[in-house]
């Protein structure tokens, strides 16, 4: 059973009275554990169709299934806590709160989560360590290169214990050197994690 499953998925925009097709019937699968890229030039979709299997959007048509859930008639309440719960997302400009400590950064999706303090601090301290950032948890994301504040981001994405998590040009705002770190920083984790 696929992880991700999108059948026949349509995304329209309206640009003045015009609409503009962002996606036009793509089917796609991903099998739990898979590590997928998707390639193509601007405007082909590929954000779109990130933002649709990370439930942010909603498509015109088409469907969208979530670790064997249709996501397609979730109300707002449940495709947040679909997101809270089983989707991890890294951004290409972080998204870090600057008046938050990377550990804090960190810790944030378990505060939502409701976890208690305890288990917040052995989580975020062991995926802190596991992405090599076990010196910098006090630091604020202006204190951090390009590198780390990814590094956090990555460590933000995996502390809740996603099914899946979506990148969205992970590397774009980074050197190459630190790209290749990066991807494969979160090649190895997919392997020991699946």
């Amino acid at each position: 059973m696929p992880i991700v499953e999108v059948k026949n998925l349509v995304k329209k925009y309206k640009l003045g009275k015009y609409f503009v097709d962002a996606l036009r019937g793509v089917n796609l699968e991903i099998e739990h554990g898979e590590f997928v890229s998707i390639a193509g030039p601007s405007g082909s979709g590929k954000t779109t169709l990130l933002n649709l299997i990370g439930c942010l959007d909603v498509p015109t048509g088409g469907t969208v299934i979530i670790d064997n859930a249709d996501v397609s008639s979730f109300n707002i309440k449940k495709l947040s806590r679909l997101r809270r719960d089983k989707i991890g997302f890294i951004f290409q400009f972080f998204n870090l709160l600057p008046i938050l400590t990377a550990f804090e950064n960190v810790e944030y999706p378990l505060l939502l989560k409701k976890i208690s303090k305890n288990e917040r601090f052995r989580k975020v301290t062991a995926v802190m360590e596991q992405v090599g950032l076990e010196k910098h948890m006090k630091h604020r994301p202006n204190e951090l290169s390009g590198g780390q504040q990814q590094r956090v981001a990555i460590a933000r994405a995996l502390v809740a214990d996603p099914v899946i998590i979506l990148a969205d040009e992970p590397t774009g705002n980074l050197d190459s050197k630190t790209a290749d770190e990066i991807i494969d920083l979160m090649k190895q984790i997919n392997e020991e994690q699946n």
